[in-house]
């Protein structure tokens, strides 16, 4: 199978226990991160049109259309069985969403957008700059761009920690490589490069961090002698870790600590 074969798969076999893996309280932690930055560039006092590329379940387009209900939503993916978990979760804002089974390479929407989000997309396309291309062309002048990537340093960082050092090579090398078995290979970023990337498809980067800073995972699994791990002490300690993360992730000298980075754009 090819890569995007490999990406489609995995996505459609785990489409039905995805949300339920979201709940575990690391990932609990990135997404109320991710969220705060999101929530910020949605406007209230105003109609707003969303296009969500590579939308998955439909989380995050729940999130939005819950909160404000002055957006409609066009979901994106190439996964069937994803969108079939979307559906669900989105029945009631029905007359306010559309859903569009489609690979994001071959997107035709004869319209622009207030806001194009792509969320954890980056790391299965291995495409930046024709993301980012296809991300620029479906913004309106003055439209929010927000993208979230994979960090290429945390990526080092981990299989280092791992003693995975043909996967570190891999990373250095191609900016590729895995953190998981059970996840296909991955591509990482580095802001500065998505900086670029965005600039040059005419969209002024205005907000830029990694996330979560402080709070690491994978360690303690290269780590076996440490007796801690991130679930038990964000179980004991959730609200205060998320307030001290929401503090720190606004500080750009952090920016490369993140296990994810974020970048956000307004198109000119």
């Amino acid at each position: 199978m090819c890569e995007k074969e490999i990406v489609l798969k995995h996505f459609n076999d785990i489409s039905n226990n995805y949300d339920e893996n979201n709940k575990k309280l690391y990932w609990k932690l990135c997404d109320d991160l991710l969220w705060e930055i999101i929530k910020k560039h949605i406007p209230n006092d105003k109609p707003i049109r969303i296009l969500e590329l590579g939308a998955g379940t439909g989380g995050w387009a729940y999130k939005i259309l819950n909160e404000f209900d002055n957006t409609e939503y066009v979901l994106v993916d190439f996964s069937k069985n994803m969108l079939l978990e979307a559906k669900k979760k989105i029945v009631n804002f029905k007359d306010r969403v559309k859903i569009i089974n489609a690979d994001i390479n071959n997107l035709k929407i004869n319209e622009k957008f207030d806001i194009v989000l792509n969320i954890y997309v980056l790391p299965f396309f291995y495409n930046d700059d024709k993301l980012i291309d296809i991300v620029s062309s479906h913004l309106k002048s003055g439209g929010i761009s927000i993208s979230t990537g994979e960090n290429f340093y945390n990526g080092l960082a981990l299989n280092v920690l791992k003693g995975n050092i043909t996967e570190v090579k891999n990373v250095i090398k191609n900016s590729k490589g895995t953190l998981s078995q059970y996840v296909p290979e991955l591509s990482f970023n580095k802001l500065d490069e998505l900086e670029y990337i965005y600039i040059k498809h005419n969209i002024k980067p205005i907000f830029k961090c990694g996330y979560p800073v402080i709070s690491l995972i994978g360690v303690e699994e290269a780590l076996t002698s440490n007796k801690y791990s991130i679930a038990k002490i964000l179980s004991d300690n959730y609200d205060y870790i998320f307030n001290i993360e929401k503090q720190y992730i606004q500080d750009n000298s952090l920016c490369n600590r993140g296990k994810y980075i974020c970048i956000v754009g307004v198109k000119k």
